[in-house]
């Protein structure tokens, strides 16, 4: 095999790297979107609006009440006094504190397990809550998770159709490589085949390329991974809990797999049926 073959072995490489780091990135996301989600409904904050002047000792009975609600999380059930819930509010509507008059009254917030959340569940915790004294009424909102839900697909096809193009172009570049090589070492397939060698030893060297061609894309890939998740995690954003290495793992073991396909096993096909061609 020609070694002078480093520009278009290049331009193969980067084809097939942007490839696995396009599919990596859709399976990172396909692996960790009910993660994602579950992280989400348990962040959504459901709240209990009380009427005014309330007794502490009644206050305290009420979260007693909702802390033990089936799927209610214990920790999450808090008092908010009216400028709390304005301060809280603001941020979440992104509205302005400068107002003299506070259109809130006391909240109590908590939070659901993911797998409690459900608009049943909350349902019946509003119908409950509502009956006791002191409570004004429950409110809710349930778009976000639909939105997250609707934002990872749209996402998740976008990186599919992108990685698709460049799969059509590695395999372009893969082949066009590969048949400028093999048209350029024409003689010395020629001369090979005519003093007996085996199609598996013409194929060797070709193959040998395609291997650490391959290997230098998954290493791409495992450098890309193993930053992109570094970075998530020292962010300290709600990202580090999103992660789960199990699927980070799993991600990088179909890169393997899809590198050996796209670069060796593609090389293979071509090489095959070039020598068929040439009459072995």
């Amino acid at each position: 095999m020609s070694k002078n073959r480093k520009p278009t072995q290049f331009y193969a490489t980067m084809s097939t790297s942007i490839v696995l780091v396009l599919i990596s990135l859709f399976l990172l996301i396909f692996f960790h979107s009910n993660n994602i989600t579950n992280i989400v409904k348990e962040n959504i904050n459901i709240l209990v609006e009380l009427e005014e002047n309330l007794p502490s000792g009644q206050i305290s009975n009420l979260q007693k009440i909702i802390s033990a609600y089936e799927g209610v999380i214990p920790s999450s059930v808090i008092f908010l006094d009216k400028a709390s819930a304005l301060e809280m509010m603001s941020k979440e509507l992104n509205i302005s504190q400068s107002n003299e008059e506070n259109p809130f009254r006391d909240l109590i917030k908590f939070n659901l397990e993911s797998a409690s959340y459900s608009e049943k569940t909350i349902k019946e915790i509003k119908t409950n809550i509502e009956l006791e004294k002191g409570v004004i009424g429950l409110y809710y909102e349930n778009e976000s998770v639909d939105a997250v839900k609707t934002n990872l697909d749209k996402v998740s096809a976008g990186i599919l159709i992108l990685a698709f193009c460049f799969i059509i172009l590695a395999l372009a570049i893969i082949f066009n490589t590969i048949q400028l090589t093999l048209y350029s070492d024409i003689k010395e397939i020629k001369t090979m085949q005519m003093v007996g060698a085996e199609n598996s030893f013409i194929k060797k060297p070709y193959l040998k390329a395609a291997f650490w061609m391959s290997s230098k894309a998954v290493l791409t890939v495992v450098l890309f991974i193993g930053g992109l998740c570094a970075y998530l995690i020292q962010s300290n954003s709600i990202f580090a809990e999103i992660i789960q290495w199990k699927y980070v793992g799993l991600t990088i073991a179909i890169s393997m797999i899809a590198a050996f396909f796209i670069q060796f096993g593609t090389t293979n096909a071509i090489i095959h049926r070039f020598l068929r061609k040439e009459g072995r």
